[in-house]
């Protein structure tokens, strides 16, 4: 059993008849999200969206669509500035769209449950005060939803409650934000009864403070390879029952 809990067995690649599938024919699954999905810190074979390929096998396409410090919010300041970066005006989303995948999977909200505080404490940059915005937050996240939906109106949707922020270095990134982005993350599950919900979140929590302490990485924002695991079997769990 390895740090996440369960065997390594499942994350071998699973091959099988699905190898002879065009692309086309495999289900396509698209991972849109921040760091936690790109993978920042950990190697090239450990993001989640690589080991959910490996457990899917080759009947599935995964598409990592991530990019490292985007938020949903998407506002511009008086003075013209676009706030923080806004994950909908990057090529790669952009491309997770065009994709029209089957399913989607979203994993944000980390990078907006943040303040712009300085790395040495002494001012707030408006420019990255990102939780003072969230009372747009559901606006913004409903329309990365939307163009899913215009994109190919029968994929499948799952939104994650994302990782906990433990003590992070960069003073901006606060556990007490992201519970208010957490509870924007539940309204828009209620609101839209065709998402499927699923809860990181808890997840990372019910393992406890020691083992998430131990298994992240030193910046105590992003979970590492034992993280990334978790992530992935949990995500498998969702895209395997959803048929």
């Amino acid at each position: 059993m390895g740090e996440s809990g369960f065997s390594d067995v499942p994350w071998k690649f699973r091959g099988g008849k699905g190898k002879w599938m065009s692309e086309q024919q495999k289900c396509k699954v698209v991972c849109l999200g921040d760091s936690i999905t790109e993978g920042f810190g950990l190697g090239e074979y450990e993001n989640y969206p690589y080991l959910l390929q490996c457990a899917l096998g080759d009947g599935f396409f995964v598409f990592n669509a991530g990019v490292s410090a985007h938020c949903v919010t998407n506002e511009i300041l008086p003075d013209g500035r676009i706030m923080g970066l806004p994950y909908v005006r990057t090529e790669r989303y952009a491309q997770g769209i065009a994709e029209k995948g089957d399913i989607y999977v979203i994993v944000l909200g980390t990078n907006d449950a943040q303040d712009g505080m300085l790395d040495d404490g002494s001012a707030i940059d408006p420019w990255g005060n990102i939780i003072s915005k969230c009372g747009n937050f559901i606006g913004h996240y409903e329309r990365i939803l939307n163009d899913i939906r215009l994109a190919n109106p029968k994929a499948r949707i799952c939104i994650g409650r994302p990782t906990p922020i433990l003590n992070c270095i960069w003073p901006k990134h606060r556990q007490e934000y992201l519970d208010v982005i957490l509870e924007k993350i539940d309204e828009i599950g209620r609101r839209n009864p065709d998402v499927v919900l699923f809860d990181l979140y808890g997840a990372f929590r019910e393992k406890g403070d020691e083992w998430m302490y131990r298994i992240y990485q030193e910046d105590r924002l992003h979970p590492g390879p034992a993280g990334a695991k978790l992530i992935a079997q949990i995500v498998y769990g969702v895209v395997m029952g959803m048929g």
